[in-house]
């Protein structure tokens, strides 16, 4: 009975989460009458993609350049952060030196800022370096390392052995060739979580494509729906809805496929402190 009750309310708290996603999928096949009546239409009368004929009607509208744009800062960012930051933590993980645990607070304390603390400093630094309007302010930074996926990285390596890393030095090995050699290998399950978690960071990011990118021939996904829904408004809803399904459906497949590892992410990140 408690089991029962238990699931009951779990299914009540699901409802406000599940239903934007209820109303997108549906909406997306529905008139674009429809989409503005009221009493609202909760099921469609009749499945149409007049939706997705409406937005690509607009010639421009460049969803393959906008998507590649996406992809490739999503894919910058996450192989740069997964270098840099694994390299990172292995220095606060394995290498012993002064002023370690400090440092390792401060990087943590950085975590704790909000964009806009650092918003007008970056600002200034892009500017001078003249990257404005470029991809660099979206990219280069994560050559730097990411806060929380070093501190996912070192929590992890303190779960490995040490042992490992002291018979590969009786054999010879520096602190690379064990990092490169045995550490990195047995880092895969964190490092996927890690890359997981840039992608769909990079990937919706909204604030920072719209801050630097100034041609809109460099748009993101995230930021091209702004522009079109400022642009078009609530007479064109059903490009709107087509627009905004094709835009989440890859991070709801990506979560529905990979919702064990993002689970895993949060229960590695509390392996050691």
């Amino acid at each position: 009975m408690r089991s029962a009750a238990v699931h009951a309310l779990l299914l009540v708290t699901l409802v406000p989460f599940l239903f934007p996603i209820y109303w997108l999928a549906t909406g997306v096949f529905k008139p674009g009458s429809a989409l503005l009546q009221t009493p609202p239409v909760w099921w469609p009368a009749e499945w149409t993609l007049d939706n997705f004929r409406s937005l690509s009607q607009y010639a421009d509208v460049d969803l393959l350049g906008y998507a590649l744009n996406t992809l490739y800062i999503s894919g910058f960012a996450v192989v740069a952060t997964l270098v840099s930051s694994s390299l990172i933590a292995y220095g606060f993980a394995r290498i012993r030196f002064p002023g370690r645990n400090v440092l390792f607070a401060i990087l943590i304390a950085t975590m704790i800022l909000p964009t806009w603390a650092t918003l007008i400093p970056q600002y200034v630094l892009f500017k001078w370096l003249g990257w404005l309007g470029t991809f660099k302010p979206l990219t280069w930074p994560y050559l730097f390392g990411d806060p929380f996926t070093i501190f996912l990285l070192r929590q992890f390596m303190l779960g490995i052995p040490v042992q490992l890393s002291e018979a590969a030095k009786i054999d010879g090995a520096n602190e690379f060739t064990i990092y490169w050699r045995i550490i990195l290998p047995l880092l895969k399950p964190a490092l996927t979580v890690g890359a997981i978690f840039v992608f769909i960071n990079t990937y919706n990011d909204f604030f920072g494509p719209l801050i630097y990118l100034t041609d809109s021939g460099r748009y993101t996904l995230s930021l091209a729906v702004f522009q079109f829904v400022q642009l078009r408004g609530a007479p064109d809803i059903g490009a709107i809805v087509a627009f905004t399904a094709l835009v989440t459906t890859p991070l709801i497949l990506l979560f529905f496929f990979a919702q064990r590892m993002l689970l895993s992410g949060i229960k590695l990140s509390g392996l050691r402190g």
